[in-house]
């Protein structure tokens, strides 16, 4: 796939290389006392974009729990107050200020960006339609690597996602699979890709982690979802809902994430991070119903007949639903239709990686949550 993106990342990278050069030995004593720093503490810092989202928030427990400094990068208007009550330090920004990326960095070791720009969206391309996915996903991105590249830091852990896959890619699908996203989101993801390899090459320690779809405390997307369509009394799913679709505890992930910073060889590498056990969708609706106590009754609908639905249900589900409306998309019947469990050998075998959670416990814990952590809303 051709790159994407008009090269906005690039001129902000200029730009920050021209100031960096005009005021280099400022930078080289700021840099100097970094350095210091990170001696005289005797723990590596961690900068987490996206720090206020459902991977964020947990790579930032999941950093902590380790004994891991941690700086979470926020917008200004995001919700810090699950921040708020941990040790961090919180540094508030727009994510493509170049300027504010390295403010960010500075003094750090590790940089995990988790920022993104969600729900999956439509099906179109972003070479003819510059917007938010390309900005937020691509050109932010640029702007990170970037400032992580000018800052030296010890690695770059991008957070992907497994839409980047082709519809055609088998399951179970391993990080050599076909690539071809359908989606705004996968596309964006998939340039974004690209530039994280492109920096690579330039000497950046860079690791790329393809999540599934995840669920956990603060999951606004999926879970909310769900739980919706498990209050129906019919639902109807391709061929029964037999697919196999893996879904994943978004602490693994950050577990997963925290690894791929420690471990040297995960440098240049790209992993999938996915549950480990295949379910199909039919089993994940039964193990919510069991974990809720309420559930749809299963009505299998051939494909075509779903398709042909979709299509007089599309523009309807674009403005009254905009995140559920890639589903209803021939793309979206076809994503449904496929099998689509991903293969973690690679991060099982390098990187120790290792699930802990099977759904109905993962479920359990975010539903009836300790210490007053409130659900999903």
């Amino acid at each position: 796939m051709a790159a994407v993106g008009d090269g906005r990342g690039r001129g902000c990278c200029r730009r920050a290389r021209l100031h960096g050069l005009v005021n280099f030995i400022a930078d080289r004593d700021v840099r100097s006392y970094a350095g210091c720093a990170r001696n005289q503490r005797g723990m590596s810092r961690a900068v987490v974009t996206g720090a206020t989202g459902l991977v964020g928030l947990h790579v930032v427990e999941a950093l902590q729990t380790a004994g891991i400094e941690v700086r979470a990068f926020a917008r200004p208007s995001s919700d810090i107050s699950r921040l708020a009550a941990r040790p961090v330090e919180i540094v508030s920004g727009r994510l493509d200020d170049p300027a504010a990326a390295r403010r960010a960095i500075a003094g750090a070791d590790w940089v995990i960006h988790a920022a993104g720009r969600l729900p999956l969206g439509r099906r179109r391309g972003l070479e003819n339609r510059p917007g938010p996915y390309r900005i937020v996903n691509v050109e932010a991105t640029e702007i990170w690597l970037c400032a992580a590249l000018d800052a030296g830091v010890e690695r770059f852990v991008y957070v992907s996602s497994a839409s980047v896959y082709s519809l055609d890619a088998r399951a179970p699908i391993a990080e050599c699979a076909p690539l071809g996203p359908p989606y705004e989101y996968g596309i964006s993801k998939l340039a974004a890709e690209e530039r994280v390899r492109r920096y690579q090459a330039q000497g950046l320690p860079t690791t790329i982690i393809r999540p599934c779809v995840l669920y956990g405390t603060g999951d606004r997307y999926f879970l909310p979802i769900m739980l919706r369509l498990a209050r129906l009394p019919l639902l109807p799913l391709v061929n029964g809902g037999h697919a196999l679709f893996d879904v994943a505890h978004a602490l693994d992930v950050a577990e997963l994430i925290y690894r791929a910073c420690r471990v040297p060889s995960a440098a240049g590498a790209i992993y999938n991070a996915g549950p480990g056990e295949a379910m199909s969708l039919r089993d994940i609706f039964d193990t919510i119903r069991q974990v809720v106590g309420h559930g749809p009754r299963i009505v299998a609908v051939p494909a075509g007949v779903v398709e042909f639905l979709a299509r007089l249900a599309h523009w309807p589900t674009a403005l009254l639903f905009p995140s559920a409306e890639s589903l209803v998309t021939p793309a979206g019947v076809a994503d449904l239709s496929r099998d689509g469990h991903l293969d973690i050998t690679r991060a099982r075998q390098e990187l120790g990686y290792a699930p802990r959670f099977k759904l109905a416990q993962g479920l359990a814990a975010t539903l009836r949550p300790p210490h007053g952590m409130g659900p999903p809303h």
